[in-house]
């Protein structure tokens, strides 16, 4: 998809609005590097008398961190030479600030998000242009949908893609046992288990060696990250309850 008719879809993620920069404002994004370089969290210690540096990068979290990254989409449409005041007005009192989440129509299985802000609006009779800009977006692109719903077929990558299925578990007997593998993906990712019913004898969880007693409601073990192998829970006792988790990449 060239970059004149490339749009992409705007959620206001406060409101859940959506807009389409083609669709519904007769905007074109005209520049193809919108996405930025991502900002990695380095740490490098300097050694008086010997060569190089010292690179403690991954040494507190033990893999890559990643900050942030700019995303500015270069906007440009034509209107009414009167509108165009207005128009940028109103966008400005829509998205100026908020945190939005932006998915391209060449990228449609994922949607990056951050806080955004009109830029560097010019208008040159009836055609505008202005930047669409997110300064310090997250790093990642994340999957439009997560570990509990459905795949979607049209953004599907088969070559890379996972399926994740039969993330909700029902516990029958206060000593019933499940376990539920995840797979690593290209992000890491903490799961989060949502317990909807629980039994009188609990529910308790197992991983990596550790037991974790769980409440009713949300459960999130910092401790807990699917980065490079693949991470087993094993559930024990009587209720019901869902592993949700999503998926990204940079």
């Amino acid at each position: 998809m060239n970059a004149i008719t490339n749009g992409a879809t705007i959620e206001i993620v406060a409101t859940g609005e959506q807009y389409h920069t083609l669709k519904n404002w007769g905007l074109a994004i005209g520049n193809n590097d919108y996405i930025g370089d991502v900002e990695q969290e380095t740490y490098y210690v300097d050694v008086p008398g010997a060569d190089g540096f010292l690179d403690f990068s991954e040494a507190i979290a033990g893999r890559r961190i990643f900050k942030s990254r700019p995303i500015n989409i270069e906007l440009g449409g034509k209107k009414p030479r009167n509108d165009w005041d207005i128009f940028i007005s109103d966008l400005r009192n829509l998205i100026e600030g908020r945190e939005i989440k932006l998915i391209f129509d060449n990228d449609p299985g994922f949607y990056w998000t951050g806080r955004a802000t009109v830029q560097s609006f010019d208008r040159n009779r009836e055609l505008g242009t202005f930047t669409l800009s997110i300064p310090k977006a997250d790093p990642y692109k994340y999957n439009v949908a997560d570990s509990t719903e459905d795949w979607l077929w049209d953004p599907f990558d088969f070559e890379t893609g996972i399926i994740d299925e039969g993330t909700e578990i029902t516990l029958a007997g206060p000593t019933s046992t499940q376990s539920y593998t995840i797979v690593p993906d290209l992000m890491p990712f903490v799961p989060t288990i949502q317990v909807s019913q629980m039994g009188a004898a609990g529910i308790t969880m197992t991983a990596g060696g550790e037991t974790y007693t769980l409440i009713q409601g949300k459960n999130r073990f910092a401790d807990i990250v699917v980065d490079q192998e693949d991470v087993t829970l094993t559930f024990k006792g009587q209720g019901t309850l869902t592993i949700r988790y999503r998926r990204g990449s940079l």
